[in-house]
């Protein structure tokens, strides 16, 4: 009854949405009858689970067919709009799914607004960031790295070095999943904390950006509970609630998760948790080994999945990291994503997410429909880059300038910050996480060290429900020792006006008193 054309433009969860209304509307389906399961669709028609979910969705949004909560899906008379809501489940079935339900179906009124409410807060601080960035203010806000460490002919080189060969293989299109060879590369590289990951595990992406949003639309219709660790680039639980996901948050301290904010989900199933085991952004720190051993039997014991951003890794000072999550849980309870774009450039746009053989298929099919696959050419520059060496003498290379500077930072801090604000202590990269005594904000904080010359990035942009508002982000990606010292010199001068007036409660704007 169902069929699909590979062969056409159009995507196969549209075909198959055609072809099952179709259905009804001539007959064949009639109201009351169940659709088969998902997994039974999958198989019969020879999609992923993913693919089918979402023609379902479409058809319950259309009004074709009702889901009932524990019973399955049913043809419905398109007529009889008044017993469904508006994402084609059966209104008596709202509301009864708890805390994992909120996953993929849509948002019920409260988490619409508080949505709203999140998304709202953060795009007026992003309006006024471009303020942050005027000319004659040291910047202390980038979080990508300096491409002016570069090697001056860096891009020619490596452009030259692949097209030697001739620029023709570079022509066409490449596999969904990527090129095999730098897929190989990737899970050499991976393998070597003692993981064992294969090329099939391995699958290419346009950055880490697009690796979660990826992992976002697979598990849209799963029911997956999505957890992010706060604070954290807010593209990461942005990219979950684009896809119609609820996410929740758990605190982090410089170890890690708080495992005691983590253990409040326990008693749900099918968890998906987003962390930073490496390098933390905006915190600069390690996953702790004690934190390590807890997260690991947290998720064996919940039945969770743990995305790792691992993004950062290979700027760590010290050689002697933890190994991989994926190492300890496996690749059907791990998921790791990374990209060149911190360790090398960020307009190379070439990720990678690793798991198991299963799942990046169930992505790659994804990835198709998306964009179909990453640009040939960039997968050749990054396949050259990690296997002719330059990689590694580069990161090698920067390591050390950032270990220069990060401790020029930590000095300039020590000699003059006033007494009440702490600091992070970073493992590695460019960046860490400073605290002002409670009841100060970094956002009114921004505002007046811009008049004097110096801006940085208020934490509340980590967080998606704008906490951490004492707390701001400082980089030196792109500054040198000079600059270091004396954005330092006024930030401190700045936040020393600041805290000989009262504090005040920092109200949801996080600008508190500011005037």
């Amino acid at each position: 009854m169902y069929t699909i054309d590979r062969d056409l433009d159009q995507p196969l969860y549209i075909q198959i949405r055609n072809s099952v209304e179709q259905a009804i509307l001539r007959g064949e389906l009639k109201k009351g009858d169940r659709l088969p399961p998902v997994t039974v669709l999958a198989k019969e028609i020879g999609v992923t689970q993913a693919t089918i979910r979402r023609a379902l969705k479409d058809l319950g949004a259309a009004g074709y067919t009702t889901c009932h909560v524990g019973r399955g899906t049913f043809v419905r008379d398109p007529e009889d709009t008044e017993k469904t809501g508006e994402d084609g489940q059966n209104v008596r079935d709202q509301g009864k799914e708890g805390l994992s339900g909120s996953s993929g179906h849509g948002f019920r009124p409260k988490e619409r607004a508080a949505r709203m409410l999140r998304t709202g807060i953060s795009k007026a601080l992003y309006d006024i960031m471009p303020l942050a960035h005027r000319e004659g203010i040291i910047a202390l806000t980038r979080g990508v790295p300096d491409i002016n460490q570069l090697p001056a002919d860096f891009m020619e080189d490596v452009c030259t070095s692949i097209l030697a060969g001739g620029g023709m293989q570079y022509a066409a299109a490449t596999d969904p999943g990527g090129n095999y060879e730098l897929r190989k590369e990737i899970a050499r590289r991976a393998s070597l904390d003692g993981s064992v990951v294969t090329p099939e595990m391995v699958l290419i992406t346009n950055g880490v950006s697009q690796a979660i949003t990826l992992v976002a639309e697979a598990t849209t219709e799963e029911r997956n509970h999505v957890i992010c660790e706060t604070p954290c680039f807010q593209g990461m639980p942005n990219s979950f609630t684009a896809m119609g996901h609820w996410v929740d948050s758990v605190q982090r301290d410089e170890e890690g998760p708080v495992m005691s904010q983590l253990e409040r989900f326990s008693k749900y199933n099918s968890h998906l948790l987003y962390l930073c085991p490496y390098v933390h952004n905006p915190m600069g720190t390690d996953l702790s080994a004690e934190r390590y051993d807890e997260l690991v039997e947290w998720a064996k014991r919940t039945n969770s999945i743990i995305i790792a951003d691992e993004i950062f890794r290979e700027l760590g000072f010290e050689e002697n990291q933890q190994p991989s999550l994926l190492k300890e849980l496996g690749p059907e309870r791990a998921i790791v994503v990374s990209s060149l774009s911190k360790s090398v450039m960020p307009g190379l746009r070439l990720g990678w997410i690793i798991s198991s053989v299963r799942r990046i298929q169930e992505l790659t099919q994804l990835k198709r429909l998306m964009d179909h696959s990453t640009p040939a050419i960039t997968q050749g520059m990054g396949l050259h880059i990690l296997s002719s060496g330059r990689f590694d003498d580069h990161v090698l290379k920067m390591r050390g300038v950032y270990r220069h500077r990060m401790e020029v930072l930590l000095q300039s801090l020590k000699r003059m910050m006033p007494d009440g604000v702490r600091w992070s202590q970073p493992a590695g990269g460019f960046s860490l996480l400073l605290e002002l005594p409670k009841g100060y904000s970094s956002v009114a904080l921004l505002l007046s060290a811009i008049d004097k010359g110096v801006s940085f990035l208020p934490a509340p942009l980590f967080d998606i429900d704008q906490r951490y508002v004492n707390c701001l982000r400082i980089s030196v990606a792109w500054v040198d020792e000079n600059e270091i010292k004396e954005g330092i010199e006024l930030l401190a001068d700045t936040i020393e006006e600041c805290i000989q007036s009262p504090s005040f409660e920092t109200g949801l704007s996080g600008l508190g008193g500011f005037q």
